[in-house]
């Protein structure tokens, strides 16, 4: 929770996502939102590469637990992975809700990019305008934008 409007969260949720290194998706999701008369504002952000070359791949793998992986260069690829990030009015301002996807396809399925998005949330903490943070385990597939159903079938996210 937030002590902001729903847009002004948004906001700050995703510019502390971009400076982790996610990108911006697309306006899909906004005009599923705006389709389905929601009263929630979204905005999906992505990372890593669903598809690594044989190359990328074998060198993640031989540097995995090596000291070289402190190399900006050599840093290994982080497994693709989806945040939806969305935010609705609260009686206390603004309930923000950011929840990663990690992809089931490719070549790994672990939560490389969960630090990310920790240290993106404790960015959005230090702002001084959370009410309270609490960690989320799954969501559910009521038409929140974050829930697995939503991102599958507006964005066909596996």
């Amino acid at each position: 929770m937030l002590r902001d409007t729903p847009d002004a969260a948004l906001s700050l949720a995703l510019d502390a996502l971009r400076e982790e290194r996610f990108d911006l998706g697309d306006d899909r999701v906004a005009r599923a939102l705006r389709e389905r008369g929601s009263e929630w504002v979204a905005q999906d952000v992505r990372i890593g590469h669903p598809n690594p070359s044989w190359n990328t791949g074998f060198v993640d793998a031989m540097l995995s637990d090596t000291l070289l992986t402190v190399v900006p260069g050599l840093w290994r690829h982080a497994t693709p992975t989806l945040v939806m990030a969305s935010a609705q009015a609260h009686r206390e301002g603004a309930e923000l809700v950011a929840f990663s996807h990690v992809t089931v396809r490719g070549w790994t399925s672990s939560n490389d990019a969960a630090p990310l998005l920790k240290a993106a949330l404790d960015r959005v903490e230090a702002s001084g305008n959370v009410v309270s943070r609490e960690p989320l385990h799954g969501v559910p597939n009521d038409g929140a934008p974050a829930s697995q159903a939503f991102v599958r079938e507006v964005l066909g996210w596996r």
